[in-house]
């Protein structure tokens, strides 16, 4: 989930077990630019604001934190609003990343559960790679599932390598291979962007162009909504390449938004340091988007921008 999307979830959530909370709520949204308010605003009005006024306790749950798009601009508004909402507990869950440990030590009213739980249940993920994996040698899974080692975001990277992989058993030796001070992700990482790089230099160029792209969006774009802002003539460049990309993303439909699939591969991505040969430059992904809405809305005669702006005004 983004941070734009939080609020509003977070107080229907609210509303739907104290009705008395829907007034509250109500009322914020009456303002023609809630949706365009910043997310602390938008925390204030909908989800702080009508509980202190109420003085009803609550309990907040946040589910895989570390997964949430801009999770440190939820991160500072739940900190600066805690000691303003005195009876709202917060709970959260996620994967142990720095920020997110830093941050919960120093908030009161916010609580963690033990990340070594969460980490991943070894019989879990045993389940869950023998499941994908059905139809291969035991050995061959027996194999994953040790190098796993619990961690279920690996599990289902190496899962969807093998099941498209020709030369099974040179993927798992790669996968196997000493990480050599790399994390097990990043490792995972830098052997699904090697799978999934084409051979030829124009091909790993447009690869290359649409993961600036990804990682430029703030809310996460469709398919076919990157194939309309891409540089490209041919429609289907972009659901190519998305599709070989696709064990590290989360999509269905060409209509659906596509998202990483996990926070951690922003940051390996971003980090010239964890990706090297595959570092991607967010700025220039900002360039490519910002050309492309220029090009859409030079295709709209004055005349069509001129009825858009007359309906605006009614």
């Amino acid at each position: 989930m983004s941070t734009g999307e939080f609020c509003s979830t977070v107080s229907k959530a609210f509303a739907s077990i104290n009705h008395e909370l829907k007034p509250h709520i109500d009322e914020f949204k009456k303002r023609l630019d809630w949706e365009e308010l910043s997310f602390e605003e938008q925390y204030e009005g909908l989800v702080a604001g009508p509980l202190r006024v109420l003085n009803r306790r609550a309990i907040l749950t946040i589910d895989a934190l570390d997964e949430c798009e801009d999770r440190f601009e939820l991160m500072e508004t739940l900190h600066n609003k805690q000691s303003s909402v005195s009876l709202l507990r917060t709970f959260i869950t996620g994967r142990p990343e720095a920020d997110i440990k830093q941050w919960v030590m120093k908030v009161d009213g916010i609580r963690m559960a033990s990340f070594r739980e969460l980490e991943g249940d070894n019989e879990d993920v045993e389940k869950y790679i023998r499941s994908r994996l059905e139809g291969k040698a035991n050995d061959i899974q027996d194999r994953v599932i040790r190098r796993a080692e619990g961690l279920f975001i690996w599990a289902r990277i190496a899962c969807d390598l093998l099941r498209q992989a020709l030369d099974i058993n040179g993927l798992l030796e790669e996968l196997e291979r000493p990480s050599a001070g790399a994390s097990k992700l990043d490792s995972i990482y830098r052997v699904a962007l090697k799978q999934a790089t084409p051979d030829d230099n124009p091909s790993r160029q447009i690869l290359v162009l649409v993961l600036q792209m990804l990682l430029a969006v703030r809310t996460p774009l469709s398919i076919a909504d990157l194939e309309e802002i891409s540089p490209w003539p041919e429609k289907d460049v972009v659901q190519r390449t998305i599709a070989r990309l696709g064990s590290l993303l989360l999509f269905q439909g060409p209509n659906d938004p596509v998202r990483l699939l996990h926070t951690t591969l922003r940051e390996f991505l971003t980090s010239r340091e964890t990706a090297g040969n595959y570092f991607i430059q967010v700025r220039f992904g900002h360039f490519t988007l910002a050309r492309g809405s220029l090009s859409i809305l030079g295709h709209y005669s004055s005349s069509d921008i001129n009825s858009l702006g007359g309906h605006s005004r009614r």
